[in-house]
């Protein structure tokens, strides 16, 4: 199978996207929650210090799944906002307690690889079939669901992803991060929706390429939110907020992270809601 491109639709030539309660703007928020592999070169503030083997980064990364999530779950909580997380399959058998408190808080459970060590691009369709049930497997024997979502690790994809996610009962992918609307990918004479993500609202790229502060990062946040909100009075956005615990979770931007998710929440005509809520809506709508 050969992968194509999505078709192009320019977005003032489509039907008028409606949410509830006459939103203009739904807002999800992705929670990357991972396990990187020791050894292994991965997400770094610090790329330079790339020894073997290699501690300072790993350590960095790691300080996410031992203290930031659980600032986050917190922070969550007490703004009631939903929030859809991106898990690693092996998160559910190296931090099962992480697994535990997801589910107590709510979150919804979005397949997001077996690990952020392992990318897809240079699998053969066999191994990635495998790596793809594997990871369903675990997060469903973990929370008692099938994942409805997927969100493939550093977007390292194979000409044969969607049609195998497609098969392992995946509805909707976060891969695609080129609109504002969601829209159905076609995949084998079949289709999954495609809920538009992000590399620009994402503190990866904000915090870590940018080297925004924790205000600037904040801003940055409010005036992605600001000019969607605006854009929506006619046709509805979405707008995905990209998120990980080792870097907004720590001690120095967590306050800016709540000044923005505030602002957010606080504006009138505003739907916060997660991936399966906005593909349970694009079913509803195809339906009716």
């Amino acid at each position: 199978m050969h992968l194509e491109p999505p078709l192009f639709q320019a977005i003032h030539q489509r039907p008028i996207l409606k949410l509830p309660n006459h939103a203009r703007v739904a807002v999800w928020v992705v929670m990357n929650v991972e396990h990187f592999t020791f050894g292994k070169l991965g997400t770094a503030i610090q790329p330079h210090l790339n020894s073997h083997p290699e501690i300072a980064n790993y350590a960095w990364r790691d300080y996410g799944n031992r203290v930031g999530i659980w600032r986050l779950l917190e922070l969550f909580q007490e703004l009631e906002i939903p929030v859809t997380a991106a898990v690693n399959g092996e998160i559910c058998t190296f931090y099962p307690e992480i697994m535990t408190a997801m589910q107590e808080h709510n979150w919804e459970i979005m397949a997001h690889g077996i690990n952020n060590s392992t990318g897809h691009s240079a699998m053969e369709k066999e191994e990635e079939w495998v790596t793809i049930q594997r990871t369903i497997s675990l997060l469903k024997q973990s929370t008692g669901k099938h994942p409805q979502g997927w969100l493939t690790p550093g977007f390292s994809i194979t000409e044969s992803t969607f049609e195998l996610l497609h098969q392992a009962g995946i509805v909707y992918t976060a891969d695609w991060v080129n609109d504002d609307q969601p829209y159905w990918y076609p995949v084998k004479e079949q289709k999954m929706l495609a809920i538009p993500y992000t590399i620009e609202a994402n503190d990866i790229t904000l915090c870590l390429s940018n080297r925004f502060s924790g205000e600037q990062f904040s801003q940055a946040i409010i005036d992605q939110f600001d000019q969607l909100w605006h854009d929506g009075r006619t046709n509805a956005r979405v707008m995905a907020i990209g998120l990980h615990p080792f870097i907004v979770g720590q001690p120095l931007r967590l306050k800016y992270l709540k000044q923005c998710l505030s602002y957010i929440k606080n504006k009138s005509q505003t739907w916060l809601t997660t991936g399966e809520e906005i593909y349970k809506l694009f079913t509803k709508d195809a339906k009716d």
